[in-house]
């Protein structure tokens, strides 16, 4: 995981703290929850339908146990992009904790993020957000799981200390700092101003599954054009308490095989 802050020279200061810290409510899980057993479809076929509903119905589950409810979807979540998939689930985290929603994949920012998914990195944004004056970042990067909402799963509740079981690589004991960082990188920025996401999800140089995000806070709007906004996701039932799919499907809990480096 990373994370960039910077300000132009003339303020004489980088980005308030507090724009990159998250709501008080939104701590990490006390331990990991990790997936369980998912369906044997996963090995074939990890972006169809039955697996993605199985990481779904885990990732509800793993929000039960932290005290809030499931997860409500746009409609037709299974078949979109999933880019789309990681951007809805990282906004409807972001809402239930009271932090300000992402307004959109940024089409700028799907070229440091292709980077990042490539060569199995951070995505860096630096670069390509020069220009502005004043800006701050954080990027997540995962792979080798079956499907996008499964490295975010990986991401938000089960990026703790594990021993053995551990899937993040920069959580070697169980204080240190790597840990739930990219829990903390979903949910970053609490203060006024734009969000826009970075996200892109194929094969890296290894022909092996890889995400990557980036999420970019800046003072101004209208910096980027979007692929897709959180009011299209809205207007397809996400977050909506009378549209969308709601699951209440449980699967009993097990242990992970794969790992998540960044």
């Amino acid at each position: 995981m990373s994370l960039g802050l910077t300000a132009s020279i003339a303020a004489g200061a980088l980005v308030a703290a507090g724009s990159a810290s998250a709501a008080a409510g939104a701590a990490a899980p006390p331990a990991n929850i990790p997936i369980g057993a998912l369906p044997a479809a996963c090995a074939q076929a990890g972006t169809g339908r039955i697996c993605v509903d199985a990481v779904v119905a885990a990732l509800d589950a793993a929000r039960a146990d932290i005290g809030l409810g499931p997860y409500v979807l746009p409609s037709g979540f299974d078949s979109l992009d999933a880019t789309k998939q990681i951007f809805v689930l990282s906004n409807l985290d972001r809402i239930a904790y009271g932090l300000p929603p992402i307004t959109g994949l940024s089409a700028a920012l799907a070229s440091p993020s292709r980077d990042g998914m490539r060569s199995d990195a951070d995505p860096d944004p630096t670069s390509l957000l020069a220009p502005l004056s004043t800006y701050a970042w954080t990027s997540n990067w995962a792979g080798n799981w079956a499907n996008a909402p499964y490295a975010y799963y990986e991401w938000m509740y089960d990026d703790g200390y594990g021993g053995t079981e551990t899937s993040n690589i920069d959580c070697t004991s169980p204080t240190a700092a790597g840990c739930w960082d990219h829990r903390r990188n979903v949910l970053a920025f609490a203060g006024p101003g734009t969000l826009s996401m970075g996200a892109s999800v194929g094969n890296d140089l290894h022909g092996n599954p890889s995400f990557a995000t980036t999420l970019v806070w800046t003072p101004v709007q209208h910096w980027t054009t979007y692929s897709y906004t959180w009011a299209q996701a809205r207007a397809a039932g996400a977050g909506s308490a009378h549209s969308g799919r709601v699951r209440t499907l449980r699967h009993p809990r097990g242990s992970r095989r794969t790992r998540i480096q960044h």
